[in-house]
C-alpha cells in the first residue's frame, strides 16, 4: 500500500505535464489577426458580408493531408505515432463533412477544400493510470491542440479559420482512452473536426 501511495504521489506531481494544450498561433493559418475567441476559448474567423460565401453554395469538399506542426507544449512522438494520429484526424474531418457535402479529390468552384494542422500533443501515462485507477481513478489525462481552415478550392479564398485545443476529461475524451497513451489525443481531434463542420456550418 506504501508503495501504492508513493506512486500515486509520484503521479500527481506528473500532471502538470499532461493535459497542458492551449490554442495555438502556430504559423499553419496564413493570418491570425482577424481571428478572435469564442467561448470555449477557440479562436474563430469567419469573413464578413460581403465576402462571406454561404456554406449552403457548395456541394462537395476536399481534405488535404494534415501538417504536423507541434508547439511547445507538445510531447515527443515517434514517427509512426505522428503517422496515426494525422491519418486519424484527416480520417475524422471526412467523416464529418462527409454528413453535408461529397467527398471529391478534385478542385472545382463548388467544392471546399479543408487544411488541418496538429500543434501539440500530449500522452496519457496508461500505466498510471492503470495502477491508480482501483484506488482513485485515473489521474494522467492527454489531449491535442490543432488549426483548421477552409478555403475555396479554387480560388484559395477563407471561408473559415478555426484554431482550438482541448484538454481531455471522461466527458471530452473518454473514459476508456485513459487506458491508452494516444487516447485522448485522437479522441480530441476527433471532436476538433465535428466542431469544424460544426461552425462553418452555422453560415448556412
Amino acid at each position: 500500500m506504501r508503495n501504492a501511495s508513493v506512486l500515486l504521489a509520484a503521479g500527481a506531481m506528473l500532471l502538470g505535464a499532461c493535459a497542458n494544450q492551449e490554442t495555438t498561433r502556430s504559423g499553419f493559418l496564413r493570418d491570425y489577426g482577424r481571428m478572435a475567441p469564442d467561448a470555449s476559448g477557440a479562436l474563430v474567423e469567419r469573413p464578413a458580408a460581403p465576402s462571406r460565401q454561404p456554406a449552403v453554395r457548395y456541394r462537395a469538399f476536399m481534405v488535404d493531408e494534415v501538417t504536423y506542426l507541434p508547439g511547445k507544449r507538445s510531447e515527443p512522438a515517434t514517427e509512426t505515432e505522428i503517422a496515426g494520429l494525422r491519418a486519424h484526424f484527416r480520417e475524422a474531418a471526412v467523416k464529418a463533412f462527409a454528413q453535408s457535402y461529397t467527398y471529391t479529390e478534385t478542385a472545382g468552384p463548388d467544392v471546399l477544400r479543408v487544411r488541418l494542422a496538429i500543434t501539440g500533443i500530449d500522452k496519457a501515462i496508461s500505466t498510471l493510470n492503470y495502477i491508480a485507477t482501483p484506488l482513485v481513478g485515473p489521474l494522467s489525462n492527454g489531449g491535442a491542440s490543432s488549426e483548421a481552415e477552409i478555403v475555396d478550392s479554387m480560388t484559395g479564398a477563407r471561408l473559415l479559420a478555426f484554431s482550438t485545443h482541448t484538454n481531455a476529461t471522461p466527458f471530452k475524451g473518454g473514459l476508456f482512452e485513459y487506458y491508452t497513451s494516444l487516447g485522448h489525443a485522437k479522441s480530441v481531434l476527433a471532436r476538433h473536426a465535428t466542431e469544424l463542420h460544426a461552425q462553418f456550418t452555422t453560415t448556412r
